[in-house]
Parts: structure tokens; C-alpha cells; sequence
């Protein structure tokens, strides 16, 4: 007993979702859950904010968290945090950085 696979496009046209919806949401998560860290000194805050020393191996490098951010907010994210401390001025950002019709270099 196969199960069939399923294109995204097709469970997105299931679930009557649009992708740019889709992505939107998952920007605003992101977004929301960066400012909690951010306020919080949690254990994740400092993983989050941790510097390793070494050197990365060869090839492509790895899409980090933080490159999203500053993609997606125009800021760095430690003026995100700072910013993430005052918390209607940080949902206010998160709202404008979601609210746009698509979203650029996906």
C-alpha cells in the first residue's frame, strides 16, 4: 500500500490557501516568535545570539534565521531586539512586513 504522492500546489488548492497567504503566515510567526525571545533571557536567546569560532566548511552556506529577518524587516536583529523590547512598536513592524501582497525572493 503506496501512498500517493501530492504536489504543494495541490494540498495548497485542498486546503482553498493561497501561497502568498501561506508564506505570510509564516513570516508573522517567525517574526512574533523572534520578539518573545528577544524579550525574554531564555535559553534560546542566547543560542539564538551565540557566535561559534572556527571556520565553516566549503560550499553554499546555510540560510540563517537572522538573514530572514533582516530581509524581512530591513534591520539587523539586534535592532530588532531592541525594538522587539517596546512591543506594540515591534507588532506594529511585524504587521507591515506581512501585510504585503507577495513576498520578495521567495
Amino acid at each position: 500500500m503506496g501512498s500517493k504522492k501530492k504536489k504543494n500546489t495541490e494540498i495548497l488548492k485542498e486546503l482553498k490557501v493561497g501561497q502568498e497567504w501561506l508564506l505570510n503566515n509564516i513570516k508573522a510567526r517567525k517574526l512574533s516568535y523572534l520578539g518573545h525571545l528577544k524579550r525574554h533571557g531564555s535559553l534560546e536567546k542566547h543560542i539564538l545570539e551565540a557566535r561559534l569560532e572556527g571556520k565553516r566548511r566549503n560550499g553554499r552556506p546555510i540560510r540563517r534565521w537572522t538573514e530572514d529577518i533582516k530581509e524581512w524587516l530591513q534591520i539587523t536583529p539586534t535592532e530588532a531586539g531592541r525594538e522587539a523590547q517596546k512591543r506594540e512598536v515591534f507588532r506594529r513592524m511585524v504587521r507591515e512586513a506581512t501585510s504585503t501582497q507577495t513576498c520578495q525572493g521567495e
